[in-house]
């Protein structure tokens, strides 16, 4: 089914059927990078976004957590920064959890910003009996952010 556009003269497709989304993360990550990673989606809600970052660069501080001394050493040493991650419609909330910790929380923040080509897989609507068309796998690019809160190593 293709619908044609007089504003520029392109031809627009559009595929019927479940539109499955890829993530963008297409390598094996390191344990520490893991444990100093927090990726925002949508859904993710603002306090409690925050809160988990709360907790992830507690982890790190010397003076908060003395029970656990992992965080303290060996690999976790070299640990200068906590990432957060939003991708398309999360990057206001993303960008507003930077303004807290950077404002109310007194963390010195980095962006960056980019954009990411992703994969979106399209399988045709099986409610159609005359629908013989084969899944569909379209790439496009998505903008991104990353922020970086720097601990505060006491």
């Amino acid at each position: 089914m293709s619908v044609e556009t007089s504003k520029h003269n392109k031809v627009k497709h559009h595929i019927n059927g479940k539109h499955i989304r890829h993530s963008a993360n297409n390598r094996i990550k390191p344990s520490v990078e893991v444990e100093t990673t927090f990726l925002v989606k949508s859904s993710t809600p603002f306090i409690s976004g925050v809160k988990k970052i709360s907790k992830i660069l507690d982890k790190f501080n010397k003076t908060i957590n003395r029970t656990n001394r992992k965080y303290q050493g060996g690999e976790y040493k070299k640990v200068n920064y906590i990432t957060v991650k939003g991708m398309g419609k999360a990057i206001p909330k993303t960008l507003s959890m930077a303004s807290k910790f950077q404002d109310e929380m007194d963390f010195k923040v980095d962006i960056l910003t980019g954009s990411i080509e992703v994969l979106d897989e399209f399988e045709p609507d099986e409610t159609k009996e005359d629908s013989i068309e084969d899944t569909v796998y379209k790439k496009r690019k998505v903008s991104y952010i990353e922020l970086r809160i720097w601990l505060k190593r006491e």
